[in-house]
């Protein structure tokens, strides 16, 4: 059967013109979909959390807290190792990932990190030998941190095995280097938490 010529331009205009329309009205329909989503308490909710997980504190100086409860955390809890002076450095806002045990009641989307600070340190410390019935040993490895394991924490070990290491003796003070990780506590503003290196929760007071 021939169709006019005006007639096939027209029926092809008109199908053209009904998927175009379909196609409008889909994506239209997930606009306002998204829309609404985006709108929902529940997604609110969702962007704020990422808004202030990401969200980094301002630098402060050195003198905004006292680190020694946190560096405590970095010693043994046997009390072998002794913190006999500690000096924190300038607090550099940092977004840190939230440690395993904390990233359980994480609901799905939410971030599983959250703004804090690195805080450098350099501490004395002196080791007492703790354990020992008969001949006390005269020296001993303390085992460091470095900057690719930083959350390790001080031991002292008879052996090296790859890590950074110094030798150190009984009752002699020795100087070394670290970093303490601390997080924004969401609770009390004026207070940091520091990382669970011992699967405790330490806080520590910001001055004024």
């Amino acid at each position: 059967m021939n169709y006019p010529t005006r007639y096939l331009a027209l029926l092809t205009l008109g199908l053209a013109t009904a998927c175009q329309s379909k196609e409008e009205k889909a994506n239209a329909a997930l606009a306002d979909a998204l829309e609404a989503q985006a709108e929902s308490p529940a997604e609110q909710a969702r962007m704020a959390a990422q808004k202030a997980a990401y969200a980094l504190p301002p630098a402060r100086p050195a003198s905004a807290v006292d680190v020694r409860a946190g560096v405590e955390q970095l010693l043994p809890a046997e009390g072998y190792l002794e913190l006999v002076s500690v000096k924190g450095q300038a607090l550099q806002p940092i977004t840190l990932s939230l440690p395993p045990m904390w990233r359980i009641g994480v609901k799905p989307g939410y971030p599983k990190v959250g703004p804090g600070y690195k805080i450098p340190f350099e501490a004395v410390l002196r080791w007492k030998p703790t354990g020992y019935v008969e001949t006390k040993p005269k020296s001993a490895l303390l085992v460091l941190q470095t900057p690719k394991d930083s959350l390790m924490r001080f031991y002292i070990s008879e052996m090296s095995v790859g890590s950074k290491v110094m030798q150190v003796r009984p009752g002699e003070p020795v100087t070394v280097q670290g970093v303490l990780y601390t997080y924004l506590d969401r609770d009390n503003a004026q207070r940091l938490l520091v990382y669970p290196y011992q699967n405790k929760q330490v806080y520590l007071p910001l001055a004024n």
